[in-house]
This record gives C-alpha cells, structure tokens and sequence, in this order.
C-alpha cells in the first residue's frame, strides 16, 4: 500500500483549512475523476433522521444545494440509513429499484448511479451520490471509489454541517 500522494494531501490539507465549500470543490474533482462519473453530490441526514439534504455538488445546476427530502420508509432510506450499505445502479433498472426519480436521471443522460453511506461512529451521517454512464460501475471503479469514501467523510465532520 503505498501513502497518499503528497500533492493531493496538500491539496486536501489547504481545502480543510479554508472551509467546506473548498473541500466539495476538492472532493467533486476526485470523485468524478473515476472513469464515467460525471456528477458528484453530498447529501447530509439531519441528526434527527427526519430528512436529508444536498449540501455540496459537482452540478449544482441540475442538484441545486440545500434541496430537502423526507427520510421515510423506502428502499432508498431502508438501504442506506437502516442497512448502511450502499445502492449501487449500474443500468436504469438498477437505479429505479432505489431511486424513484430514475426517469428525470435518464432524461438528463445518466444510465447509471451509486450512493455510498458514510458512517461515523456507527451513524449514517451522510451520502455521496455519483451518477454518469450505464456500465460505469466496474469492480475497478468501485475499488477507487472505496479509496476516497473515507476522505469525503472528512466533510460530515464540520461543525453544523448536517443542520439544515
């Protein structure tokens, strides 16, 4: 295993230091430099579990920050906060067994999406959330994917991050 390349350590370093905005910045670049993955969104739980919502993204055109959405009982909630596994869609069936908002991922040209619990202390604190292309979810993708998870968790750790 080799360390963490010291560019990107000073790279993550100055983003920690300068505030969550830069971090997103740092940690959107990393996540949508894995082959296919063209969009990248943080999602927060709120501490009371009652709803998540976006608190940083690649494309905040299309996943504008600060949209809200009820935790309830369905696969997708089931899957992350319950179970603490991720959902991973690799083709459009794939995603709409979780995602029930899967046709308007289509329309805007996504195949495929992957959303990866990030658990501190046993919680689920938070989400990262890809999309791009169907297929893109190889075994090597995940494996690069898995490398940065723990990295993006450094984002749940700000103070108030999860409030809405």
């Amino acid at each position: 295993m080799s360390p963490l390349d010291p560019a990107l350590a000073s790279r993550l370093a100055a983003a920690l230091a300068s505030g969550p905005a830069a971090l997103f910045a740092e940690l959107s670049a990393l996540f949508t430099a894995v082959p296919g993955v063209r969009t990248a969104t943080f999602i927060a739980v709120a501490p009371d579990r009652t709803v998540s919502h976006r608190i940083g993204t690649s494309n905040p055109i299309d996943f504008p920050v600060g949209n809200v959405d009820p935790v309830g009982d369905d696969p997708w909630n089931r899957r992350i906060l319950g179970e603490r596994r991720p959902v991973i869609g690799n083709d459009v069936a794939g995603m709409a067994a979780f995602i029930p908002e899967t046709g308007g991922l289509v329309a805007m040209g996504y195949g495929a999406c992957s959303c990866f619990p990030i658990v501190i202390a046993g919680e689920t604190r938070g989400v990262v959330a890809l999309l791009g292309d169907a297929g893109i979810f190889t075994s090597a993708a995940l494996a690069q994917i898995d490398a940065l998870l723990p990295i993006a968790a450094l984002i749940f750790t700000f103070e108030g991050i999860s409030e809405r």
